[in-house]
């Protein structure tokens, strides 16, 4: 039951947001236990973001909401793998995108909290 969030501050083309959501989708398996017939996904593209004290127009923030625990070597590989997604597909450098993951107890999903 992950939730993924990408903010950037670049527009970008449908094809971009298809291989962003194509790639960071084929990487959730990376967290055991999860899947992307199970993942949910933001891209919210051309969002004002001011970074280093001044608005940027080619940065990006990514939160990743996952039920439960994951151990932290997992969520590094998830890491690296979201990172090199957003550089190799949207041109987003790493030192220009910031990652966040928080974790849940509770998550409610087909009507029922678990």
């Amino acid at each position: 039951m992950p939730f993924i969030e990408v903010k950037t501050a670049k527009k970008l083309k449908s094809d971009v947001k298809l291989a962003i959501k194509e790639g960071i989708g084929a990487s959730i398996s990376l967290l055991p236990g999860k899947a992307e017939e199970k993942l949910m996904m933001s891209i919210q593209d051309a969002q004002p973001l001011y970074f280093r004290g001044e608005e940027r127009d080619n940065c990006a923030f990514v939160e990743v909401r996952i039920k439960d625990k994951a151990a932290l070597e997992d969520k590094a590989n998830l890491t690296v793998a979201i990172y090199d997604v957003l550089e190799q597909k949207a041109g987003i450098a790493k030192d220009d995108v910031y990652l966040c993951f928080m974790e849940f107890d509770n998550w409610g999903s087909r009507g029922v909290l678990k």
